[in-house]
């Protein structure tokens, strides 16, 4: 599947979700660790106040044997690794268990030191000889009164040890969560991929569609909220399609109708121009109507040319490249025998022997007539229209002239839309080239000036290849 785009519905719902579930996320880990931060706490306290008492007894019958004790006698403990259990399991063997982090001190009722543990430092802590917690600046000590204040015991705890277990035990519970996110990233990625398939769907059949395909969507898996969009879209098609229709129906009968009369009242003038003597103030005038006729039929064909384009006309009938050299040589031929073409375009029937497109031949010919005609009919009497085929796929016909401006040169597509130019026309041609080249997926591209030329007018035509 392609690179998601930044703007698209699938990334946006990505970033959404990925940021809240993470947000969520590290907010439930702080709170679990402020939990887990004042139940270690209240554990290393309760562990002082345990230690406290389970030793008074110990101490009390040590000082009876050893005449009471004295500041420079040190408790034997164990040392860091020292702290050994036999492992009667399936183990290896004995354990080390670390170092013993708790030390105290055995004071008198007047504050004499009497014992302290190995750990324990010389001088007597600073905290009071009060029952409860006391905090010094690298310790937490529990003072505990006994024998009606006449021996006490203080149990200390570096407090460096008590943010070390709290740091271990933060990163073994965040670091999963370090790692996890990139697969809740992941997962949220393939979940919206598939649960948006139908949307995707939706846009690549709108996309693969020509600008004159009209028919109904067809998406029978999609989602209730999927299919409500398509069969709405649908209906709005086909009311398109209806008025679509009605308007190419009018446009192709009225110029149809239009012809046999226009044909009869344009042979009657040309009749009634020979008739009439030279100097008749009657022949001025009809020759002017003639013009006007001839305006008129150009008009009709054009108007039958546009309503077969917007019909859908274009791509070949069998679906497969059509040879379009011998079609692109007899519209020349055709042009080469009226007035404006007599002499006036260069082509090189050789370089379009493999000219090849699926486009249906009366199509082709349409377009290149319209290209043509406008070329003649724009381009300067000095220089001839060139007509080149470019490859298999791309012609290109460009004539002399003036150049056209910049900001009129998008609109020369738009119906009944004409440069500032002299020359008659109805501003059709390049609308019904256009037309039908975006019903066969092709590309129409105007230049002007001509490229390397100081002027004049280019169109380049490339043709859709199956």
């Amino acid at each position: 599947m392609s690179k998601m785009a930044k703007n698209s519905l699938q990334f946006m719902l990505a970033r959404r979700l990925t940021v809240t579930v993470s947000v969520f996320w590290l907010a439930g880990s702080v709170l679990a660790g402020y939990s887990m931060y004042h139940e270690m706490q209240e554990a290393f306290d309760n562990s002082l106040v345990t230690t406290a008492y389970r030793y008074a007894p110990l101490i009390d019958d040590y000082l009876q044997r050893h005449d009471g004790g004295s500041a420079q006698e040190v408790l034997p403990s164990p040392a860091k690794g020292e702290i050994r259990t036999e492992d009667h399991g399936d183990g290896d063997g004995d354990e080390e268990l670390g170092e013993d982090y708790l030390m105290y001190q055995v004071r008198e009722g007047g504050g004499g030191l009497l014992l302290r543990s190995y750990n324990a430092q010389e001088n007597p802590f600073e905290a009071p000889l009060i029952e409860g917690f006391y905090n010094e600046q690298d310790f937490r000590i529990y003072t505990a009164v006994l024998l009606g204040g006449t021996r006490i015991i203080q149990v200390a705890e570096p407090l460096e040890h008590r943010r070390e277990a709290l740091f271990e035990s933060v990163m073994a519970q965040f670091l999963p969560i370090v790692l996890l996110i990139p697969a809740v990233i992941i997962g949220v990625i393939v979940a919206l991929r598939r649960g948006l398939s139908p949307v995707l769907r939706v846009r690549d059949a709108i996309e693969e569609r020509g600008e004159g395909n009209l028919q109904p969507l067809e998406l029978d898996d999609a989602p209730e909220e999927i299919s409500t969009i398509v069969t709405a879209v649908n209906r709005l098609m086909e009311k398109l399609d209806a008025a679509l229709s009605a308007e190419r129906t009018f446009t192709a009968h009225s110029a149809h109708e239009l012809r046999t009369p226009i044909a009869a009242a344009l042979a009657q003038t040309q009749r009634l121009v020979l008739e009439l003597p030279e100097d008749h103030p009657g022949r001025i005038r009809a020759r002017q109507t003639e013009e006007s006729l001839k305006r008129l039929s150009r008009l009709s064909e054009k108007l039958l040319q546009l309503a077969r384009a917007e019909a859908g006309v274009g791509t070949s009938p069998t679906g497969e490249n059509q040879k379009l050299g011998a079609t692109l040589g007899l519209v020349i031929d055709d042009l080469e025998r009226v007035a404006d073409g007599a002499g006036r375009i260069a082509f090189d029937a050789r370089s379009a022997t493999a000219l090849s497109a699926n486009i249906d031949h009366d199509a082709f010919a349409i377009c290149m007539r319209n290209l043509i005609e406008n070329a003649l009919k724009h381009g300067s009497d000095q220089e001839k229209v060139m007509v080149e085929v470019i490859g298999s796929d791309t012609v290109r016909v460009s004539n002399a002239g003036d150049a056209v401006r910049p900001e009129d040169l998008d609109d020369l597509t738009s119906r009944f839309k004409r440069s500032n130019t002299k020359a008659s026309g109805a501003g059709l041609g390049l609308s019904i080239v256009k037309t039908i080249v975006g019903n066969i997926n092709g590309e129409l591209t105007l230049h002007s000036p001509r490229p390397g030329k100081p002027d004049g007018f280019m169109a380049e035509l490339r043709l859709h290849q199956s």
